[in-house]
């Protein structure tokens, strides 16, 4: 089965939606709907039925909920999706992978890896060879490769593996 990622931006700001017209909007179960409504979702009125809600309020309510799911990190943290929460790693087990990949004009894209010191779950997080800098100056260490096989950018194959082959 495929993950479908819901898109919330189809939700129109000055437009009224009963409970039902709102799960099959968002292709949702209506149970979904009536579970955000216990968590804070505001309805237009109590007393009548259906229930209708603004579209306004759907979207500053699913805005809400998006940024309470978000984990600031510090500097030597990762997030541990076992845990649900931020955690340093294992010094011994941090390595960084630079995938030669621009961000922007200067910076490129490197990929930190790590276990986490608590439960031992393996993660990873993308970042730049800037805050690589950051990094050695709070004294983390870690094993850099120089390449990966995330290829050149233009391209996801890795031509050193087809040159290694011809060899």
């Amino acid at each position: 089965m495929k993950n479908k990622k819901r898109k919330f931006n189809i939700i129109k700001a000055r437009h009224s939606y009963s409970t039902k017209e709102l799960a099959e909007t968002l292709n949702l179960h209506a149970g979904t709907v009536y579970l955000w409504i216990k968590q804070g979702l505001k309805i237009i009125e109590t007393s009548s039925k259906p229930y209708l809600i603004l579209g306004e309020e759907i979207k500053q309510f699913l805005k809400e909920k998006k940024q309470k799911r978000k984990h600031q990190l510090s500097v030597g943290e990762f997030f541990c999706p076992k845990c649900h929460k931020a955690r340093k790693s294992l010094p011994n087990k941090i390595s960084v992978e630079y995938t030669n990949r621009k961000l922007g004009k200067v910076y490129k894209q490197v990929i930190i890896k790590g276990v986490c010191e608590v439960c031992g779950q393996k993660f990873f997080r993308f970042s730049s060879d800037r805050q690589i800098k950051e990094w050695q100056e709070k004294n983390l260490l870690f094993k850099e490769h120089k390449e990966t096989i995330y290829g050149n950018g233009d391209n996801c194959v890795n031509n050193n593996i087809v040159e290694a082959q011809n060899e």
